[in-house]
């Protein structure tokens, strides 16, 4: 439940974002330095109190005589929905050398156990008014906050007041009973298995280069085993007492709410009847008082001027080749006021032309980079940090580090071109518009989240319409000359400091990093040509195509049509996301297709759309689209090729018109190809770091008996796939194959139909029916055996993962589909309280039922036990013993109620979604079966029984279906 993300990064893509969230750094908002304290050290002012930005007048900011704050916001987004937030302005940077990791173990200690919700009951509780363990129900820990989640699918009475009362109890009535205690050090210790990644110690050397006189890289919110195993319980307390005070707390209610109810239970409290709870009023948090000598602030230290380059090297066998320029000068948080909005927005345009001109070179396929991106941020109250954040080819580091110092450099020496700010603000104007157009359906977990990200940033949580404003009266002084002095003050302000990380051991270490930064300095640096952009070459596709029948299904209120040329077309207006429409076409057989050459199917998906189109290139794309909100990519599924984007009704013509050019003229270029190439041993070297990446990339792979299909592609594949085998797969799909489309979203019946026909429409016939393949739905499933199969990763000498798949069946006949998730479900909820709550053994059981809707009689169901190496074989065993126990029938009404609410409620949730209703009638004409999905998914889940459940696991939950698979590190044990 940490707040940061590293080690669940497999993607180069991702690694941007989890930099930025394992550092927990906050963007930079302007100038003027300001403490955003009060008097007593630890209060965080509402940013708006003293900015002459307004604040969101749909807010309500209050704040009591105890000093906690509060925001209401009423949103119907999701309708009859809530979020609750519980955010406290202080993490592991506050700990005691002795209380190393205890910030996040008490995050984990709110669901052990608190005055009036004894141990083990706060978790069912909350399923049993629809709430998941993880995704409604979580907290989160960082570096400097702490905070909890509640995502009410109701705004009944009762469960808002279920919600406001547990987080009461939470802000100040947690027990830390010795054996809750006890039992939890197990969960936490999974939970550093679980996160002692490649990224995770990268990122707390790089701290230590960055930050030398803080405590910051000693202070990672996981802690010290040492702590976790033996922290006594005064040491819990003391950390909970000092730093669980009104005046660090901020509460967040959005959703479907009257403010001025909400408001009067959390000031003065409220009556409340929990059946099984000895509790009869919920006391206000207006009076919450903290012990008067609550300690300010703790001191971490300070980040001191540096008159010099600086170079450091970090080294792991399975880190990907990371390249940080920093450059980094002291100073505190500055305000959030228009006058340094402005500055900021130069900065942003500023690092966005370079990032810009590096995603060219990275876009051909042929760069040393694969990702880079550039930030100014504001770190820990302590520093100002302009930086480049980049992933390499491992063998060009020292190419790709010249390459982006010499783009830093060149910006400095040479400035921008005009026609490169014009980019950048196109897109910001388009963010903006599409924010404005979007803010009354904004759904309230996100604006729950922004609210209290704003407050500990000590930003204005204004509204869309004020900023899209304010961009129009400022734009003037968004001039050239202005953008390129604040790249130079920002990343001229001091000497860079650069961190180099490698997977291969560096003879030379820093020194090495030194020589190659210095011989990259040693090398002129031209301005750039200017580039300009064309006019999009695929508007006109011949004449509209005729619709030849329309039904309307009035139930579901889809409306679907019929082309002359065989195109099919899918519409559902909504009022779900404001000024949004989502667009799919589907076509063609996807991996049932044959295989040209093994896992082309994968590496096609990876590739295609880096090849852009005949007229353009990748780049030259991203040049012609730029403020226009317009996406391209191709998807390759179990049964179908399709494409998928969201856009906008300004842009939805330009939309269909690029996926409609996709399907006439792809590029069929390499660049793609080559950028996958680049990066894909890269992306190897994360998943073999991490077990249950392993289980999701390779072991999927024997699930099917070794197919090709399935998994992330070898590394003889990838060099044996080229554009040819791509265009054996997809072309003639691309060309022939039915094609169907769905919309759904802010958009007329007649403009869907009007603008289809003059894109997809206007194309050539299609074929009325394509090739079933088969044989190619026929998979296999691997024989259960005595001794489970094993796989080493990289993991550490402790680590280990225990995966157990029953095989169970297809989902072709929907009503046992139905029961086979419920069972899923119930095995689900004993496996948390089994695994985690009794065992303590791992830190999230991965409970999994696959039931394929392609392959006949394939699925499975599957566990997942990250776990102490030592602890596997007990795990199988346990493992069994639930399976057992479900088999004779020892499933309770309540187990029933706790796994069946919370799909009932996501239910309810997803039909005022667009994303599952694009899903859901997406190809509904050619298999009209998918929409009694939607229609028989609550009766049916309503109707399944215990009995029906028990039966489900005697017929598959048994060792003769079973196939183990133990994952291991690699080590001297004689694995491979």
């Amino acid at each position: 439940m940490l707040k940061s993300v590293c080690g669940r990064v497999a993607l180069a893509g991702l690694l941007a974002l989890a930099l930025q969230a394992c550092a927990d750094e906050r963007t930079d908002a302007g100038e003027t330095d300001v403490t955003g304290l009060t008097g007593d050290g630890i209060q965080t002012e509402f940013a708006h109190v003293e900015s002459d930005i307004p604040a969101d007048p749909r807010v309500r900011f209050g704040q009591f005589d105890n000093g906690m704050r509060y925001a209401i916001m009423p949103n119907a987004t999701p309708s009859g929905t809530a979020a609750l937030r519980l955010v406290f302005n202080v993490g592991s940077l506050a700990e005691a050398e002795h209380q190393r990791g205890l910030a996040h173990f008490i995050e984990h200690m709110a669901f052990n156990g608190t005055t009036n919700v004894p141990e083990g009951e706060m978790i069912p509780l909350l399923e049993r008014y629809g709430l998941a363990f993880g995704p409604d129900t979580n907290a989160f820990t960082g570096q400097e906050v702490v905070g909890y989640q509640l995502d009410l699918p109701s705004v009944d009475l009762q469960v808002i007041r279920t919600g406001l009362f547990l987080m009461r109890e939470t802000a100040s009535e947690m027990l830390f009973n010795e054996s809750a205690l006890d039992n939890e050090r197990g969960v936490i210790r999974g939970e550093a298995r679980f996160r002692d990644t490649p990224i995770q110690r990268f990122l707390t050397a790089y701290q230590a280069f960055l930050y030398p006189d803080t405590i910051i890289s000693e202070r990672s919110p996981i802690g010290t085993l040492d702590v976790i195993a033996n922290a006594p319980r005064e040491a819990f307390i003391e950390y909970y007492e000092d730093f669980y005070v009104p005046q660090r707390a901020l509460l967040v209610v959005v959703g479907d709410v009257d403010p001025d109810e909400i408001e009067a239970m959390i000031r003065d409290g409220f009556d409340i009847e929990i059946p099984g709870l000895d509790v009869s009023q919920v006391e206000g948090f207006a009076s919450w008082q903290a012990r008067d000598d609550a300690p300010a602030h703790p001191d971490i230290g300070v980040v001191n001027p540096v008159d010099e380059e600086r170079f450091g090297f970090f080294h792991d066998p399975e880190v990907f080749t990371l390249i940080n320029i920093d450059v980094m000068v002291p100073g505190g948080p500055r305000a959030d006021t228009s006058e340094n909005r402005l500055l900021a927005t130069r900065r942003q345009l500023a690092n966005a032309i370079v990032q810009r001109r590096l995603q060219t070179q990275i876009n051909s396929g042929l760069s040393p980079l694969v990702q880079a991106n550039l930030s100014y941020s504001g770190d820990f109250d302590l520093a100002h940090r302009a930086g480049l954040f980049a992933v390499s080819s491992p063998e060009r580091w020292r190419e790709g580090l010249g390459v982006a110092e010499q783009e830093i450099r060149r910006a400095l020496e040479h400035g921008f071109s005009q026609a490169e700010l014009d980019e950048q603000l196109a897109n910001t104007r388009t963010s903006v518009r599409n924010a404005v157009n979007a803010a009354r359906t904004r759904p309230s977990t996100g604006l729950s989240n922004a609210l209290w990200q704003s407050w500990l940033s000590r930003q204005v949580f204004n509204h869309p319409g004020w900023s899209a404003e304010w961009l129009e009266a400022n734009e003037s002084a968004l001039t050239l000359e202005s953008v390129e002095a604040a790249f130079r003050q920002m990343w001229g302000a001091a000497p860079a400091q650069v961190f180099v990380a490698l997977n291969e051991p560096l003879e030379g270490g820093e020194a090495d990093v030194r020589a190659a930064w210095q011989e990259s300095r040693n090398q002129d640096v031209d301005a750039l040509d200017e580039t300009g952009s064309g006019e999009f070459a695929y508007t006109d596709f011949g004449p509209a195509g005729e619709v030849v029948s329309t039904t309307h299904i009035e139930d579901l209120d889809i409306h679907q049509v019929v082309f002359s040329n065989g195109v099919r077309l899918n519409v559902k207006q909504t009022d779900f996301e404001d000024n949004i429409i989502r667009v799919r076409a589907d076509f063609g057989a996807g991996d049932l297709t044959p295989q040209p050459t093994p896992a082309a199917g994968s590496i096609l998906g990876a590739v295609f759309g880096g090849g852009g189109l005949e007229a353009h290139d990748r780049d030259e794309l991203q040049r012609l689209f730029a403020g226009r909100s317009v996406g391209y990519g191709l998807g390759v599924g179990a049964d179908s090729f399709f494409f998928s984007n969201a856009t906008t009704p300004e842009d939805f013509e330009l939309q269909m018109q690029v996926l409609t050019a996709f399907m006439v003229a792809p590029g069929w270029r390499e660049d793609g190809l080559n950028q996958f190439r680049s990066i894909a041993e890269e992306l190897r070297r994360g998943q073999n770091a991490q077990a249950v990446q392993v289980a999701v990339n390779r072991v999927s792979r024997m699930l099917r008996n070794g197919d090709p299909r399935w998994g992330f592609p070898e590394a003889q594949e990838i060099a044996a796939f080229t554009m040819d085998h791509a265009r054996a797969m997809v072309a003639e799909a691309l060309s022939s194959a039915p094609l169907e489309v769905t919309i759904v979203g802010d958009i007329s019946l007649d403009e869907a139909v009007a603008v289809t026909a003059r894109t997809f429409g206007a194309l050539p016939r299609r074929a009325e029916s394509w090739p079933e393949y088969e044989a190619a739905r026929q998979i296999g499933f691997p024989a259960a055996s005595e001794r489970p199969a094993e796989v080493r990763f990289n993991g550490q000498p402790d680590s280990g993962m225990a995966n157990i798949y029953w095989r169970t069946t297809d989902s072709f006949d929907m009503r046992r589909a139905r029961a086979l998730t419920m069972m899923s479900e119930v095995y689900s909820l004993k496996a948390t309280e089994r695994f985690r709550e009794r065992e303590g053994a791992t830190y999230s059981p991965i409970v999994s039922g696959q039931a394929s809707s392609v392959f006949p009689d394939y699925g499975y169901l599957w566990v997942g036990l990250d776990v102490d190496r030592s602890e596997i074989e007990r795990m199988y065993v346990i493992a069994d013993e639930l399976a057992a126990a479900m088999a004779a029938g020892e499933i309770t009404e309540d187990e029933m109620q706790r796994a069946r609410q919370p799909i009932l409620e996501r239910f309810s949730q997803n039909l005022e979604s667009n994303g599952y209703w694009i899903g859901q009638i997406a190809r509904s004409q050619a298999d009209p079966e998918r929409l009694d999905w939607v229609r028989t998914a609550r009766e049916q889940f309503t109707e399944v029984t215990s009995e029906e459940v028990a039966a489900l696991a005697a017929e598959f939950l048994v060792p003769e279906r079973a196939f183990r698979v133990s994952i291991l590190p690699r080590d001297g044990d004689g694995g491979e």
